[in-house]
């Protein structure tokens, strides 16, 4: 009886062994590839999810690739500009397998397993983050006008190219740090200083041709402007001379009118602010204050005399200047009353 169950028992475990070496299951983010005495080929590729069978474990060898995304980080690298600048840069590669067509079967044979891929790649991604950011300039990286993603798309697309056929699909590529050493900081800000004095120059010289068009705007609308004035006063400084011609020759043919209307306006404009003069009546314009209706009887009134005419006084005599006579002083004697008191 116990050896029988024993025998069960043997048996039981022998099934148990012998259904792990011929089967093996395939998760949902996998793809599996079977290799029969070590040849792959088109039919290799095991790509549907759950329990698969295969030969025992010394004929079929089964391989799982996880094919969810998969991070490749480079470390900080020195990378030189094309402009000479020198600075410390990380990114990172996102990749996963190729499931599409043979790319399954392509990654086995390059790469073996995922973790073979791995360290394969982050030395392919090095140089060709390396290599691709040296071909642009420093203001091209860094600046309001960044070039940053073109950066990042060509570095992607040198990853591109090196893993063809490889089963291998770069899915995206990103520059995660960027770093100025002491040197490279120092010549930015001599550099960005030099383009702010060029940029502030080019501004200052629009400004100062733009103030020169601006006077010579305002220098030809003035002169337009004083050539229209100046004409426009000879007009009316012709027509003043016309209209002045005509009041001469009226008053040409009346002098005795024209007289009078001078006399006229000369004392209006001179008793016009409550002025107080005392001067004698008998001299043109003032003799008008005295008149009656009687003295237009005979005509216009005529002074009795004409405006007196003031001299100006006379300068005074300097006195001479004493006589010397040896080195005695002889003071002269003034004539007139005061000699005659001299006289004994």
């Amino acid at each position: 009886m116990n050896k029988t169950i024993a025998v069960g028992v043997g048996l039981l475990l022998l099934v148990l062994l012998l259904l792990f070496s011929t089967t093996y299951t395939v998760k949902y983010n996998e793809v599996a590839v079977k290799a029969t005495f070590g040849q792959t080929d088109e039919g290799s590729i095991v790509t549907e999810p759950g329990l698969h069978y295969r030969l025992p474990v010394f004929i079929d060898k089964i391989t799982k690739l996880d094919t969810r995304l998969q991070l490749v980080e480079a470390p900080l690298e020195e990378v030189m500009t094309s402009d000479g600048l020198q600075i410390v840069a990380r990114a990172f590669l996102m990749w996963r397998v190729d499931t599409e067509g043979e790319g399954p079967l392509e990654f086995f044979k390059s790469y073996g397993s995922v973790d073979g891929a791995t360290f394969t790649l982050r030395n392919q991604f090095r140089t060709a983050f390396t290599g691709s950011l040296s071909r642009y300039r420093f203001n091209e990286l860094l600046g309001e006008q960044s070039q940053l993603d073109e950066a990042e798309a060509a570095i992607q697309a040198a990853m591109v190219t090196a893993l063809a056929d490889r089963g291998v699909e770069p899915v995206a590529v990103g520059i995660s740090q960027l770093v100025l050493p002491p040197k490279t900081s120092s010549a930015v800000l001599q550099r960005m200083q030099a383009t702010r004095d060029v940029l502030a120059e080019a501004e200052r010289n629009i400004g100062r041709a733009q103030s020169d068009a601006i006077r010579n705007q305002g220098r030809t609308v003035a002169e337009k402007i004083k050539a229209f004035a100046s004409q426009r006063a000879e007009e009316i400084r012709a027509l003043g001379n016309e209209r002045a011609q005509q009041y001469v020759t009226q008053m040409s043919e009346e002098e005795g009118l024209a007289t009078f209307l001078i006399w006229l306006d000369t004392l209006e404009r001179a008793l016009s602010q409550n002025t107080t003069v005392i001067l004698p009546a008998d001299f043109s314009p003032f003799h008008l204050m005295a008149i009656t209706d009687d003295n237009f009887s005979e005509g216009i009134p005529m002074p009795a005399r004409a405006m007196p005419r003031f001299a100006p006084a006379a300068a005074e005599p300097e006195p001479d200047p004493p006589a010397r006579v040896g080195s005695e002083t002889l003071e002269t004697t003034p004539t007139g009353a005061d000699s005659a008191e001299d006289t004994p």
